[in-house]
């Protein structure tokens, strides 16, 4: 008796599966992003990325970015960032959103500061130059959003992210701690009612 239903269940799942598999998707698969990237919150700078929903439901996504960002510290140092992430978004059916992701990047830091190399000892024959590192740069990210799209017909997402990052190696640690906050705007087109 508890084989059959057992085999019964599995069965069932498996014909769900293949259900859903065939069935065309109806929700967008693509976000794209700008806004500010605030590095220690007050180093201005700018944010783009585009996000792929992997898997979708009506109050929940999982998702994957990719986001290129830019800041400058005065006098002290700027850098790019290349970063890819895999997160999370619920929902609420009034629009509240609250998303976690976990990130991998690349940073390539360029130091503001000049470098004196003075070879052998030989003062006057010393060298001037500015630093710039390239290093790993993993982060957690936590957000908080409303997406206009659950009340309204705009296909736009609004959010604030605190960011908390390392950067290895440093110039003058093993590793950099950082956080960062990020505003801006996500756009997700329907690309069946563009065309």
């Amino acid at each position: 008796m508890n084989n059959r239903i057992i085999l019964s269940l599995i069965f069932l799942a498996i014909i769900s599966i293949a259900k859903a598999q065939n069935e065309v998707p109806t929700h967008p698969k693509y976000g794209f992003n700008i806004g500010y990237f605030g590095h220690k919150i007050a180093n201005a700078g700018l944010q783009i990325g585009v996000e792929k929903y992997l898997v979708t439901t009506n109050n929940f996504n999982v998702i994957g970015s990719l986001n290129v960002s830019y800041y400058n510290q005065k006098d002290i140092q700027s850098a790019f960032v290349l970063n890819g992430r895999i997160g999370q978004r619920y929902t609420t059916g009034f629009g509240l959103f609250l998303e976690t992701y976990l990130g991998l990047g690349l940073q390539q830091t360029f130091y503001t500061n000049k470098t004196y190399e003075y070879p052998s000892g030989e003062q006057s024959k010393n060298t001037e130059s500015k630093e710039a590192k390239t290093g790993i740069s993993p982060s957690i990210v936590l957000g908080l959003g409303y997406d206009f799209s659950k009340n309204t017909e705009l296909p736009i997402k609004l959010y604030i992210r605190p960011t908390f990052n390392w950067v290895y190696p440093d110039k003058n640690l093993v590793f950099q701690g950082a956080h960062a906050l990020e505003l801006g705007v996500i756009y997700v087109p329907n690309f069946k009612k563009l065309f």
